[in-house]
């Protein structure tokens, strides 16, 4: 949200160490005689439990205030003493009327804090953008906060309207597993969603399929980042079909995911559907040579895409299937959307054995079928292309 500089309120990154009433006393002064307040930025300063009781007094007396911008404030603080401050912090700002976004990141509050504004998310439902990222909520703390968001869309539900809440950033926290099926009913139960953030949460496959779940209810779905959890062949399969519901969807960043080969090839084979895609990142995912090939197909009907990233996958940089992605995009004029490709990965000896072994296994008029299947629909692609 755009925020004109004359109506925002900043200390952000003056490092001030504000424990007392006393230390935080002048600036409250100036918040105080501050008119027509849109947006408060304490980041960057640390704030002990006294000085923000006295804050929040001062706080909910700014009915105009939309963003309330907290990330960072909290450095050095006991954990009572920062579950404090944020009850009162939280306190204050679910008494206005116009407050739409709030940043807590940043602060290592972990469960007790998820549990200190739990009330406050229940029953703010005006609030549109959620930022908790980097909070140590672990699994409690992720799940406190779905179930208070869960709630917040059942007291708007009371009230006759629609949940307001779009954008939801909560990555590196450490969520696992254990928080996904809450996350998954908040997720279902909300429907607005249009951003959401997750990276770095340490989510395995059957998490990532449940929060695929219930974020597939969400066909207003924008922005999708769930990079660095884990997805294997269970996730992708949820993501490739939840693909064909999120009818506007721009970026999708799934890098350093492990997709694996018939992961990645579900994935790929899915953003067919998806023309609305400006930004895509399928890097380090061992996707294989048919997984790119399956890519290169894709991409005609992907025209508007502005970001491509495929580096640390399996198959050779300067292969046909390269060539055939490039050919594609130059094709809809879109020659500078590849990446670097700098860092592919390849298979180990052992992973070659592997699949000899596997290969030598099969049948010989399928593995001989198979291989003539994925050479013809190579050359046919080249000729398409003129490669």
């Amino acid at each position: 949200m755009a925020i004109p500089k004359e109506r925002i309120y900043s200390l952000e990154g003056k490092g001030l160490k504000l424990t007392t009433a006393e230390d935080i006393a002048p600036y409250l002064t100036e918040l105080r005689d501050f008119e027509n307040l849109e947006e408060v930025r304490l980041n960057g300063n640390t704030i002990g439990a006294e000085a923000a009781k006295v804050l929040a007094d001062v706080l909910k007396s700014k009915k105009t205030l939309k963003v309330a911008t907290l990330h960072d404030i909290f450095t050095g603080r006991l954990k009572d003493e920062v579950k404090e401050s944020v009850i009162a912090i939280c306190d204050a700002l679910g008494e206005l009327p116009e407050l739409v976004e709030v940043n807590l990141s940043d602060n290592a509050f972990g469960p007790l804090g998820a549990e200190a504004m739990s009330s406050f998310l229940s029953k703010h439902t005006i609030l549109q953008v959620l930022r908790l990222n980097n909070n140590g909520l672990g699994i409690q703390g992720g799940q406190t906060i779905a179930r208070a968001l869960l709630q917040s869309q059942k007291e708007s539900e009371k009230q006759g309207k629609s949940p307001s809440l779009h954008t939801l950033v909560c990555g590196r926290n450490r969520l696992e597993n254990g928080s996904a099926p809450e996350f998954a009913k908040a997720f279902a139960a909300l429907k607005t969603l249009r951003e959401v953030r997750m990276p770095q949460n340490g989510i395995r496959p059957e998490g990532i399929a449940e929060l695929i779940g219930g974020l597939a209810h969400n066909h207003g779905l924008s922005v999708l980042d769930l990079q660095d959890n884990t997805f294997t062949q269970v996730g992708s399969k949820a993501l490739a079909e939840a693909l064909v519901k999120w009818e506007v969807l721009e970026v999708l960043n799934v890098g350093d995911c492990l997709l694996g080969a018939e992961g990645g090839r579900l994935v790929v084979e899915a953003l067919k559907h998806r023309h609305t895609l400006k930004t895509v990142n399928l890097q380090f995912n061992e996707i294989e040579n048919d997984g790119a090939v399956a890519l290169s197909e894709s991409l005609r009907t992907l025209k508007v895409i502005e970001s491509l990233e495929l580096n640390g996958n399996r198959f050779d940089a300067e292969g046909d299937a390269v060539e055939m992605i490039k050919a594609v995009l130059s094709e809809n004029d879109l020659d500078d959307v590849l990446g670097s490709l700098s860092e592919m990965e390849e298979l180990t000896d052992d992973e070659d054995e592997d699949e000899d072994e596997e290969s030598e296994a099969e049948e010989p008029t399928s593995a001989a079928r198979a291989a003539e299947q994925l050479s013809d629909l190579v050359d046919e692609m080249k000729k398409q292309l003129s490669i």
